[in-house]
């Protein structure tokens, strides 16, 4: 079927930019781990909730509306992306000022550390990038044009990685007094990179834009339409980013109030989510691709009233997202701890990471159950529900921070619930809004099924390594590779991987 042709080569064209700019991600991630340590990493971590809350507000929810528009049939797609442009350039250009005028108010009333006006006048100039990169990224989504995203998505990480490694290897970590703003300034240059990159394909396709509807006259969209999408966006995805940024300086406070030194508070603040979730949302290279697909997908199966097509790409996209997941949720249980300390050398507790890898696997299937709704037009919902799992996950980091003894552990079951109600709501609302049915005995049955052989080959190799003293790296590596083949052997035996037989 050609919706399923289109859904996998996207799929897959993001998938591979996603998981090579996580890869990078990672790398980065470790040179700053090793360099700043957990400590300094948790600073840079304080400052990177609100950039994101404020790249949330610059973007304005545009790739998701533009992407969708530009799906229906009979749009004009060049009059969509130049008023688009216009409203990202009339929100996130006033906001780079304000930013950088209200540097120091934000630094001292945010953080009580005037250090970190420095930060936010370097991250300034981002918001305007990365907003019209937004508009254009959602733009090559919409037609399916998916290469061009995907390369500017690597380009950027990889830019931050070669400068920072250059800068942190061959010139010194001593030329710089301040490592953490150098960070930081990587961030507004690798947008700038992607903006380059996706303006100049814009610009190779300009010519064609004109073409994309279906009929000579085609429907030109109103700025207000575009904004009846895309706010309800940006209100959840500024929801989600907010709440970091009530995290960023709400929970370490909380934790020194339980009775954790600063150092303490600010080391484990460092270690939650600049080294135990990034290692969690890894796997969201392939949902965020899938969910980006199902969009246009299922918006253009909505405006044909194809009911069929719309269960046909959505139990498609659960299947591949339960195919993928489950062994990795599976490879993280077993070895994500020694993940931990191989990359980044922090020595992160279980009690930590076990709640946040099973809590994870149910944020897997919230993004492409939020997709699909996003796809019918419901973008509101999202919002809704993550508003509820989110008032519910800091209502139980206040009740678990009481006690320092509850206190680390609490917080990371804490987010973990707040990553299992999300998906539940977006699930129940999908359902009520489709009147579709969705088989998770059937979707979920085949990948646990086949997990089994690959778990048992990962003990079983590990159990022989260990007499063996292996690198490190070579071990995982090998136990990858053995746990993969023995997965993929068992899916095929079952003849029904990748959706096939739904």
């Amino acid at each position: 079927m050609q919706h399923k042709r289109t859904l996998w080569w996207g799929t897959l064209t993001l998938t591979g930019a996603a998981l090579a700019s996580r890869g990078l991600g990672l790398v980065y991630r470790m040179l700053l781990a090793r360099f700043l340590g957990s400590e300094g990493l948790g600073f840079f971590q304080m400052i990177f909730p609100l950039y994101i809350s404020l790249v949330t507000l610059a973007v304005a929810g545009t790739p998701v509306a533009v992407s969708q528009l530009i799906a229906e049939d009979n749009i004009n797609g060049t009059l969509l992306v130049r008023r688009s442009l216009a409203v990202v350039t009339a929100i996130s250009l006033p906001l780079m000022v304000l930013v950088i005028l209200a540097a120091r108010p934000l630094a001292m009333a945010l953080y009580h550390d005037i250090r970190f006006s420095l930060f936010l006048v370097t991250l300034a100039p981002a918001l305007l990038a990365v907003g019209l990169s937004a508009v254009l990224r959602g733009y090559f989504v919409g037609v399916q044009h998916l290469t061009y995203p995907a390369f500017s998505q690597v380009a950027e990480q990889l830019t931050r990685v070669v400068i920072l490694y250059t800068l942190l290897n061959i010139v010194g970590h001593r030329a710089f007094s301040n490592a953490p703003l150098v960070a930081v300034a990587l961030i507004p240059f690798g947008e700038g990179i992607s903006l380059i990159i996706l303006g100049a394909a814009y610009y190779r396709t300009f010519s064609n834009a004109s073409s994309l509807g279906s009929v000579s006259k085609p429907r030109a969209i109103t700025i207000p339409q575009i904004l009846e999408v895309s706010l309800p966006v940006t209100f959840s995805r500024l929801l989600g980013s907010l709440v970091g940024v009530v995290e960023a300086f709400w929970l370490p406070w909380r934790l020194e109030r339980a009775g954790m030194s600063t150092y303490n508070a600010i080391r484990y603040f460092g270690q939650l989510t600049g080294m135990a979730i990034p290692l969690i949302l890894f796997p969201t290279a392939l949902t965020m691709a899938l969910a980006t697909n199902l969009i246009p997908l299922v918006s253009q199966a909505h405006s044909r009233g194809d009911q069929k097509g719309i269960r046909s790409v959505l139990m498609e996209s659960l299947q591949t997202t339960a195919v993928f997941t489950v062994p990795v949720t599976m490879f993280l249980l077993i070895f994500g701890p020694h993940l931990d300390d191989l990359f980044f050398h922090t020595h992160v507790a279980t009690s930590l990471f076990y709640p946040l890898t099973l809590g994870g696997f149910f944020l897997y299937f919230d993004i492409t159950v939020s997709g699909a709704l996003r796809g019918l037009g419901r973008t509101g919902i999202p919002m809704r529900n993550d508003l509820i799992a989110s008032g519910v996950e800091l209502a139980l980091i206040w009740m678990f921070t009481t006690h320092l003894s509850t206190a680390p552990v609490g917080v990371a079951g804490a987010i973990a619930v707040g990553f299992v109600i999300s998906p539940i709501l977006n699930t129940w609302s999908l359902t009520r809004l489709t009147r579709i049915s969705i088989p998770w005995i059937r979707i979920l049955s085949t990948p646990l099924l086949s997990a089994i052989p690959a778990v048992l080959s990962l003990l079983l190799w590990h159990l022989w390594a260990m007499a063996l003293h292996l690198n490190p790296l070579l071990n995982l590596s090998v136990a990858i590779s053995i746990g993969l083949l023995a997965y993929l052997a068992a899916l095929a035996m079952t003849g029904r991987s990748f959706g096939i037989g739904l």
